[in-house]
């Protein structure tokens, strides 16, 4: 019987371990798209500037969730979100991961 136990301790840590790095994954990957369309973002510095954030973040795996154009001082802040990979009972969809960038000329 005690196997059982120590077989049953072994598989939650082993659960809870992939989750944690599940997690540290997707912060990467939404700091990493927010990064890319904040510099899209500066780098097209139009109308569209916005538009061309959505792909590059789309491109990345991410959903825009704010872009803020000012071509006036040369800078963009963008965040994202980036889905988690892990459903939780009674809270919907899936979880998400926010990452937030600002890119742009220096003070």
């Amino acid at each position: 019987m005690p196997a059982v136990g120590i077989a049953t301790v072994a598989v939650a840590l082993a659960l809870m371990v992939g989750t944690i790095a599940q997690g540290m994954s997707a912060r990467v990957r939404a700091d990493t798209a927010a990064d890319l369309a904040a510099l899209a973002v500066v780098q097209a510095a139009g109308t569209d500037a916005c538009d061309v954030a959505d792909e590059v973040a789309q491109r990345n795996g991410a959903t825009v969730t704010e872009c803020i154009s000012r071509p006036d001082l040369g800078k963009s802040t963008v965040t994202v979100e980036v889905p988690l990979g892990i459903s939780v009972a009674g809270v919907g969809d899936d979880l998400t991961v926010k990452g937030t960038a600002v890119a742009g000329r220096a003070e």
